[in-house]
């Protein structure tokens, strides 16, 4: 077994460990208390304010990746160009789907939130494993995992059960790390999705600590969570803007070619968000 497929194989597995002990456990229903935010202020008219006006940069991300969908260089096939199509749609619907939540939140809306969420995150996971496993298995798993991820959601709607839910938002998040630690770029500008991690990963803590830090600021942490996922997802798009295809083994310099070998990961460039 090769090198590539000993890593392969260690991102299937760690992926089939984490859905066997999600469906392992009891079912995970929604938190009624969820929809309670820090900062439920009304101004100029908008109910939860900032928690309203804070997507306004998903739609600026989406507008700002529009662009590089008329790249030459930025996509080596075509279906590349579909899957970052996809989740710009996704980024766009996304806020639009939180500000119908955050105007009056409650599940029902909630589910217009998550939805395009699930597209976002399985077409970022598509292009990753295309980019860096294989552009044949990233072409074949596109269609499939968005329509796992919108699945996954339709899913909790019917049976108020998150656990697939859960497996699509957070096996996404652990698997786009591990693919990019353990497999070489095809592209430049690759170490900008390390950018998008590390956003990601303050976005969901935001979350987590909205009353937290309405002790320190007003507009808790939910709007801040916000801010940091949109900035997450420019990192990406910024990236794929700025990418081209990399050179070809034979003609990289040897300090990049492992002793197997294949091609080495570089070291986490998380500089470059700088």
């Amino acid at each position: 077994m090769t090198v590539s497929h000993r890593r392969l194989v260690m991102i299937v597995g760690a992926a089939s460990v984490m859905a066997i002990c999600f469906a392992m456990l009891p079912p995970i229903l929604q938190n009624p208390r969820y929809h309670d935010f820090a900062d439920g202020r009304t101004l100029h008219g908008v109910p939860n304010f900032w928690n309203v006006i804070s997507n306004v940069p998903f739609f600026l991300v989406a507008l700002y990746g529009a662009k590089n969908l008329h790249s030459r260089i930025a996509f080596v096939e075509s279906w590349e160009r579909i899957a970052h199509l996809a989740l710009l749609v996704g980024t766009a619907a996304a806020g639009v789907g939180s500000i119908y939540y955050h105007l009056h939140p409650d599940a029902a809306r909630l589910f217009w939130d998550r939805l395009p969420m699930t597209v976002v995150f399985m077409s970022l996971v598509a292009a990753t494993i295309g980019e860096r496993v294989s552009m044949k298995a990233g072409r074949l798993l596109l269609l499939p995992m968005i329509l796992l991820g919108l699945a996954s959601v339709l899913y909790w709607r019917s049976s108020g059960d998150l656990r697939p839910y859960c497996v699509v938002q957070f096996g996404s998040m652990l698997a786009v790390p591990l693919i990019l630690a353990l497999f070489p770029p095809r592209y430049t500008a690759a170490g900008l999705l390390w950018c998008t991690i590390v956003l990601y990963v303050l976005a969901k803590t935001a979350e987590l600590l909205d009353r937290d830090i309405a002790l320190v600021m007003a507009t808790g942490g939910h709007p801040w969570k916000h801010f940091a996922a949109a900035g997450a997802l420019w990192f990406h798009v910024r990236g794929v803007g700025r990418r081209k295809p990399m050179q070809t083994s034979s003609t990289r310099p040897q300090s990049q070619i492992g002793e197997s070998g294949v091609t080495a990961s570089p070291p986490l460039p998380v500089i470059l968000c700088l």
